[in-house]
């Protein structure tokens, strides 16, 4: 639980201060504006949903596709509403496509949040377009028809008792962004992410540009916000995938060349490998191979004295520390490579509890549980210095290094 809690903060953190932020901006900025600009400001949202949407069929992002092409349809359909044309449809047409858009919108981006992207984009985009489309032509057809009972179900008043006061939407519509939250904050704590906390803020500002749709700049400014959320996720996530290892989250090795290439003058770099490591596999094979990998990861992460952890492939680990020697960063170094050793670690099996409290009351030692392994690290330092002049120079100076802690023992750390 803790884990999933400290996710979401990392997560969740910049679209909450973007959410406070646009409260006062849209609420006293935008009537600072001249006409002409707000004229212009309206047409901010397409632009952003565009770059979007482009950016989402580029990455295959489906999930945040469709919640764009709702929200997309929302903004034109409530523009339209404020707009002259809007003005000249009928009392049931305007009725209609508001209830239409409270009601199936909360409703559709939770469908597709929850709806995995299994197949390619040419295999999976259609059935999701024809589940959307079929939606907006049924609406198309009960307006046409002018279909009061439709209308009535909508707006009906169900449980007045719940319907709040301040509520500006058909308790219905309200229900339905109710619902809709519970079930966006389920996946949140079932699957946190980046894009599952963009998705369930894309539902909390549909909600308040419904709830506020007649306040002049909610709209547009808050359906603005949602296009940049939307665009920061797929940049994140893309970000994400280029830069750090999916099975340790560690930085990658990508991460690393870039940040070589920014070194300073002075700087040391450590090199770690788990010990006998492919032994290790073939005897339990590569599912607990990679729950050791994660372990290793978690402890190289928490390294002390300033330096920063990364993947380099494999087994193999570096932590680089800017400004810092290699006497300095042995201490921290030795603290990693006894953490490693001193822990036992429970296999995850059938048989494992589901908290971590249970988990834990459960670890042994390898000698009296047979369902607990352990590993050792090696471990090479260098620094820039002499005829390691350049960062490839130290990390295969490291290397070197590393090569003579394995031969020499393993499970030390060698300079």
């Amino acid at each position: 639980m803790i884990r999933i809690l400290f996710k979401l903060k990392e997560s969740a953190l910049i679209p909450l201060l973007l959410l406070i932020i646009t409260i006062p901006i849209a609420h006293f900025g935008y009537q600072a504006l001249s006409p002409t600009v707000r004229d212009l400001f309206s047409l901010a949202p397409y632009i952003v949903f565009t770059a979007a949407i482009t950016l989402s069929l580029i990455y295959g992002r489906l999930r945040i596709l469709m919640t764009l092409l709702i929200l997309a349809t929302a903004y034109w359909s409530y523009t339209t509403l404020l707009s002259s044309v809007g003005q000249s449809w009928s009392k049931f047409t305007i009725e209609m496509v508001f209830n239409a858009v409270t009601i199936l919108g909360p409703l559709n981006i939770v469908l597709f949040a929850f709806w995995q992207e299994k197949g390619s984009l040419v295999t999976d985009l259609p059935t999701k377009l024809m589940t959307l489309g079929a939606q907006i032509f049924a609406i198309w057809l009960i307006c046409e028809y002018q279909h009061q009972p439709t209308l009535y179900f909508l707006t009906q008043m169900v449980w007045p008792a719940l319907h709040p006061d301040w509520v500006n939407m058909s308790p219905i519509g309200f229900y339905s962004f109710f619902f809709s939250m519970l079930a966006m904050l389920g996946l949140l704590f079932w699957q946190p992410s980046t894009i599952n906390v963009t998705l369930f803020s894309a539902l909390i500002i549909l909600f308040i540009v419904s709830q506020q749709i007649l306040i002049p700049g909610y709209l547009s400014v808050f359906m603005f916000l949602a296009g940049a959320l939307l665009v920061g996720a797929i940049v994140h996530e893309t970000f994400n995938m280029a830069f750090k290892d999916d099975l340790t989250g560690l930085p990658g090795r990508r991460a690393l060349n870039e940040q070589l290439a920014k070194l300073g003058r002075n700087y040391t770099i450590a090199m770690m490998d788990v010990d006998h490591f492919k032994k290790f596999n073939d005897t339990y094979g590569h599912d607990i191979g990679d729950q050791v990998l994660k372990m290793v990861a978690a402890k190289i992460r928490r390294v002390t004295g300033g330096g920063k952890a990364y993947r380099y492939g494999g087994e193999e680990f570096t932590v680089l520390f800017s400004n810092r020697d290699v006497q300095y960063t042995l201490p921290h170094l030795e603290i990693v490579r006894e953490e490693i050793a001193n822990y036992a670690m429970k296999i995850r099996d059938d048989n494992r509890p589901e908290d971590d409290k249970s988990g834990k009351g459960r670890r042994g030692t390898k000698k009296t549980d047979p369902s607990t392994v352990s590993v050792t690290i090696s471990i090479g330092v260098a620094q820039k210095e002499g005829a390691n002049k350049t960062p490839e120079q130290v990390v295969k100076a490291a290397d070197d290094a590393l090569y003579r802690a394995k031969h020499g023992g393993r499970n030390k750390v060698s300079t």
